[in-house]
Formats: structure tokens, C-alpha cells, sequence
């Protein structure tokens, strides 16, 4: 599992106006779709007026589309703010894997994990990619029939919640190791739909374990 350095900040701060163009563009694509044809009419070979095709627009002007959008849609940050955002971005992406990790390391290897431990640094996941989330501000996007993530199963033992840890791991490994992170110069919508999706099953993992090893620390780690 690798520790990214410091220089996350930065690179969090270079993929930020990426992410930020991302947000809005399927409800574009959708928006675009649904408008009719437009421009000057030429002659059909029938007589009848046949709409010419609209110019299609080019990437930069979609990108401007994209940014009006938001600025519209969402609450624009003021200065103060976005560098708040910034520097808890580049925070949460460093935390978030130091945490996991080193809770992974300790409690793998583990006969009877430290569950109130364990609780303690989920609540403490579930925290950060919460506010990553909201800094971020990636669309919520619903998982496709052929994009099926892990499935989280009430843990009865140690076994049981070893079992979702590494789940819980291998999901904030992906969010890390998104494209839009480690290449900000690419703009893509699916890597940007599968950060939210991968920040979303972080959150309900978090929360789920935490609250199992809750349980099993009250219980003796045996399931009531």
C-alpha cells in the first residue's frame, strides 16, 4: 500500500479546476441531446426543408458551458474559502491513506484486533472522505449494472470484519490512485464518476465497520 508524500497538496491543487469542469458535463450531454436541431433550412431532394446540423461545440467552449453552469448551480467559493479547501483536500488525501494504512497493519496481523481502535480510525475515514466529498463537490453518480462494487456483510467475528477492512482498503486504494489525481492534466467523466462512487462506498464502509467493531468490542468480539 503506498503513502503518497506531501506534494498531494499540489497535486490536488492542479486537478481541482479539472474536477470542477467534470462535475456538470453528463447533465450537459443529457441537456444537449434533448435540444432540437437548429440553424438555416437547405433544400431536400423532395422539395421539403431539411435542418442542417448544428455545429458541434468545441472543447473549450464546452468547458466554458461547464463553468458557467457551475457557477450558477453551485455556491461559488470566495477566496478564503477555496484556498480552505484546497489545503483540507490535500490533508484528507495524505490522512486518508496514512490512517488506513496503518490501521491495516496492526490489525491484520492481529488475532483479536483493537476493536475500539478500529472504530475510532473508521470514524475518523469516514470524517475526512466526508469532507473531501464536499470540497471536491463530485456529482453523486449511481452505480451502472456493470459497475459492481463490494458488498458490505455484517461482520459476526474478527474474520468478518478483517474481510471488510480489506475491502474498505482496496476502495480507498482506487480513489487514491484515480487518474484525475495522479494525471490532472486529463479531463475524463468516467474516472471522475468513479472517484465519486469509490468516496460514497468509503463513507458506508466506514460507517458499517465502525459500528461492528463497536459491537464486538462490547461482546468480547464474539456476535451477540
Amino acid at each position: 500500500m503506498k503513502v503518497f508524500s506531501a506534494k498531494s497538496l499540489r497535486i490536488v491543487s492542479a486537478v481541482l479546476p479539472a474536477v470542477f469542469m467534470l462535475i456538470l458535463l453528463p447533465s450537459i450531454n443529457a441537456q444537449e441531446r434533448r435540444e432540437p436541431p437548429s440553424g438555416a433550412a437547405r433544400p431536400s431532394p423532395t422539395g421539403g426543408g431539411i435542418p442542417e446540423a448544428p455545429r458541434q461545440p468545441s472543447i473549450r467552449e464546452r468547458q466554458y458551458k461547464i463553468i458557467e453552469m457551475e457557477r450558477e448551480l453551485a455556491k461559488v467559493r470566495t477566496p478564503d474559502e477555496e484556498k480552505l479547501a484546497l489545503a483540507q483536500i490535500g490533508e484528507d488525501f495524505e490522512k486518508l491513506q496514512v490512517i488506513n494504512n496503518k490501521m491495516m497493519s496492526v490489525t491484520m496481523g492481529a488475532s483479536t484486533p483493537d476493536y475500539a481502535r478500529v472504530a475510532e480510525t473508521a470514524s475518523e475515514i469516514k470524517m475526512r472522505a466526508n469532507r473531501m466529498k464536499d470540497n471536491l463537490r463530485l456529482a453523486k453518480v449511481e452505480a451502472g449494472k456493470d459497475e459492481k462494487g463490494p458488498v458490505y456483510m455484517k461482520a459476526p467475528d474478527a474474520g468478518g470484519l478483517k474481510t471488510n477492512l480489506l475491502s474498505l482498503d482496496g476502495v480507498i486504494m482506487s480513489f487514491i490512485k484515480n487518474p484525475i489525481f495522479t494525471n490532472p492534466g486529463v479531463v475524463n467523466v468516467s474516472q471522475a464518476e468513479k472517484a465519486s462512487r469509490d468516496l460514497e462506498t468509503i463513507l458506508e464502509f466506514s460507517h458499517l465497520i465502525n459500528k461492528d467493531a463497536q459491537r464486538l468490542a462490547k461482546s468480547g468480539g464474539k456476535n451477540p
